[in-house]
């Protein structure tokens, strides 16, 4: 074939393809508003357009999800797609002060995002603890054609709810006072944005014989749900985006972030409705009871049917603890090796500046003042070096597609979902720090995948993922007030392929300078590793 036709028949793919390619486009101008989810306490929420909750997002693979979003709040905010892997784009993460600066008020920002994956995502600001207050949304991206069949999808948004705004519940855990940090508070359990005590708020409405998928996410600020529902069987058919081979379990549970789809066949007689559950188990702060909140609503067959088990006794659903490592991919790929190991251990103490913190290794997060994502592309040659990102962000350097291990170490009495942007890892071992090996488990040959993990409290976990995808990712609590106080990390992944291949969005850079934050240099905005005075801590007084 002739160098011309070649290239005629590249230029007609390419045209092709283009010509395929839907363009979704949403214009979001989010703003707060006022909102009375369980009719118990109506309190300011961060809505879109007017709305809240903003509207569930659908798209197909292969489309391009464009958000033209256009702030009103008096902060600055972000758009995260939680799960998506931003390959390429790594500036349309939304992760503040990783890969942008944020949106400041009365400003813009274009995410141009390739659906290049299927299954049940999310979007949610990540500036602050904002998507405590409702800037959260599902993320549904649909495949050309699906491993299994049902009738229907429904969508279950579960949310531990507070009462008050998320930056007053950010104060009060960072407070220097004992007694007012370990005031207890408890969340309010919705159901895509409804709650309260009347079983009738919040139905699954089901016809008899036909077999539903229903779309789990826990968008929580904290507190893990376990769902289950009356005399019925869930089948476990994706988790995190990750279409999974069937397992049929009693109940299922989703910390903060994780995503989970069921399939449930409906009965053939419409002479009952059931119970389902969508219990929080809330456990954020030390100091105060783990404390179990039950939430039940309705499976409606019939508006007349009777309610069969209407008690919190007597349950038909088998609570067994949903071990996710024992899940098996239904695309099956080998785990990688192990070039680079990263052990982390997970404490919660109270530090030198009488505040409590949560770190890895002793190190708790503060943000840079220049994103690491422009410190990446400004720095040259030092953007090898850890030290140009700052202390305090706890960068770890990756080679390109260094196999890396992560060792896990829960020490904490809390509980905590960890969740990794731009990959899936690889769950290769779950046990607990006692080494009983009755409570070890590892992967089969094809471990199951997922964007985040929960590990038990006195527990670790051994996860692995391939740097295969350039940018700046963060890994952190999705429990998003041990966000705050500090649980997270970032990792630089190839800094100088970062370089070669990524252009900003002069939007981006607009947007920085609207907010006085430097487009260049390294965390603190100056030269190369002229980091004058950095402030190193604080540390934990107990010397652990």
């Amino acid at each position: 074939m002739s160098c011309f036709y070649l290239s005629s028949l590249l230029i007609y793919l390419a045209l092709f393809s283009l010509a395929l390619t839907k363009r979704v486009v949403l214009d979001w101008n989010i703003e707060y508003m006022t909102a009375n989810p369980d009719g118990n306490n109506e309190r300011r929420v961060i809505g879109v357009n007017g709305h809240w909750p903003p509207p569930v997002v659908h798209v197909d693979l292969g489309d391009k999800l464009v958000i033209n979003a256009f702030n009103k709040l008096d902060e600055a905010t972000t758009l995260h797609t939680h799960g998506f892997f931003q390959n390429g784009t790594n500036y349309f993460d939304g992760a503040a002060s990783a890969t942008e600066c944020g949106i400041p008020p009365n400003s813009s920002y274009t995410y141009e995002i390739d659906v290049a994956q299927t299954g049940t995502f999310w979007i949610h600001s990540h500036y602050k603890a904002q998507y405590v207050d409702g800037l959260r949304t599902p993320l549904i991206c649909h495949a050309p054609k699906e491993h299994y069949q049902y009738d229907e999808e429904k969508i279950l948004m579960l949310e531990a709810w507070y009462y008050r705004e998320s930056e007053a519940i950010a104060n009060q855990l960072l407070s220097t006072s004992e007694r007012i940090r370990t005031a207890p508070f408890l969340p309010h359990m919705l159901i895509n944005s409804v709650g309260g005590s009347d079983l009738n708020k919040t139905k699954i409405r089901m016809t008899p014989g036909k077999t539903y998928r229903l779309r789990l996410l826990n968008v929580s600020g904290t507190g893990m749900v376990r769902f289950g529902i009356e005399d019925h069987k869930l089948s476990v058919i994706e988790v995190d985006g990750v279409d999974t081979e069937i397992k049929v379990v009693d109940n299922v549970q989703l910390s903060v972030g994780q995503r989970v789809s069921v399939l449930v066949t409906a009965k053939e007689s419409v002479d009952y409705n059931y119970i389902f559950h969508a219990d929080i188990f809330t456990d954020i702060q030390s100091g105060v009871a783990r404390a179990e909140l039950p939430f039940r609503g309705i499976v409606e067959y019939s508006p007349a049917a009777k309610l069969l088990n209407n008690t919190q006794t007597n349950s038909t659903v088998s609570w067994d603890f949903f071990q996710d490592i024992d899940l098996v991919p239904i695309e099956k790929i080998p785990a990688p090796g192990v070039h680079k190991w990263v052990p982390l251990e997970v404490h919660t103490s109270i530090f030198d500046d009488r505040r409590e913190h949560l770190a890895f290794n002793n190190r708790t997060f503060e943000p840079p003042t220049v994103p690491s994502l422009i410190t990446a592309l400004t720095t040259g040659y030092q953007a090898f070096y850890p030290d140009v990102y700052g202390f305090k962000s706890y960068p770890i350097i990756l080679d390109p597609m260094e196999d890396v291990e992560v060792a896990i170490f829960n020490l904490d009495v809390n509980s905590h979902p960890f969740h990794l942007h731009g990959h899936n890892y690889f769950i290769m071992v779950r046990g607990t720090i006692d080494k009983n090996p009755k409570n070890r488990l590892a992967a089969s040959k094809f471990p199951m995948r997922r964007d985040t993990i929960t590990i038990p409290p006195k527990s670790y976990a051994i996860v692995r993922f391939r740097a295969d995808n350039p940018g700046i990712w963060l890994f952190h609590c999705h429990m998003q007030f041990h966000n705050e106080q500090g649980l997270a990390l970032t990792f630089v992944e190839a800094p100088f392929k970062i370089n070669a291949t990524t252009v900003l969005p002069k939007q981006l850079k607009q947007n920085c300078d609207i907010m006085g934050i430097p487009t260049q240099g390294n965390a603190m905005g100056y030269n190369g590793l002229d980091l004058p005075d950095e402030p190193r801590g604080p540390f934990p007084l107990s010397g652990l």
